[in-house]
């Protein structure tokens, strides 16, 4: 898909409410938050915000970045309502973007699944540079509905993260969820970088 109607497509999303944008953090980032000490998190991808005010309500210094400027715009807003700070860029997760920080943990939601091969090496670069060693990386993504299909994800995806960041990676779920995915099948994999 062209860059420049990928961006428009995305902005043109967000001035409704996209099907993946339900509002709720869902309940295995919760877990994780409730059960680990607060640092410094990234949001790749975050949309609306709405992952960021519960990292930031737990406690952690949060960064988002999006592709779409009525999401940041957004994002920006949930933050500043619900009286929490956060810094929100607008960026693609592909790209060159100097955060000026690593993270101890990286949430991608839906991001990754949804760029392409190009897109997704340039991804891979920038998360190696932003995940701290002994820091965790949280990604939920769909699989790919046929191995041709350029959107989702493959087994082949989730080993090279864990080669890639030199750590180990457990799924902790496969299920259906109603968020945009057309009832794709998706996995939660949680990442430890150990070096």
């Amino acid at each position: 898909m062209n860059k420049i109607w990928r961006w428009i497509q995305f902005n043109l999303r967000y001035f409704a409410r996209p099907p993946w944008d339900t509002g709720v953090s869902p309940p295995e980032l919760v877990d994780y938050l409730q059960s680990a000490q607060p640092g410094q998190a990234l949001d790749l991808g975050c949309g609306t915000g709405t992952n960021l005010v519960t990292l930031a309500a737990h406690g952690w210094r949060v960064v988002g970045i999006d592709l779409a400027w009525i999401s940041v715009w957004k994002a920006r807003a949930k933050l500043n309502k619900a009286g929490l700070a956060g810094h929100v860029i607008r960026g693609n997760v592909a790209g060159q973007v100097d955060l000026g920080a690593a993270f101890d943990l990286v949430v991608d939601i839906g991001c990754y699944h949804s760029l392409g091969p190009h897109e997704r090496e340039g991804y891979r670069q920038n998360l190696q540079n932003w995940l701290n060693p002994g820091g965790v990386y949280l990604l939920y993504a769909h699989h790919k509905a046929s191995p041709e299909d350029a959107h989702g994800v493959s087994e082949a995806d989730f080993e090279h993260f864990s080669s890639m960041l030199h750590c180990q990676w457990r799924k902790q779920s496969d299920e259906r969820r109603p968020d945009g995915g057309g009832g794709r099948p998706a996995t939660w994999a949680r990442y430890e970088r150990v070096a």
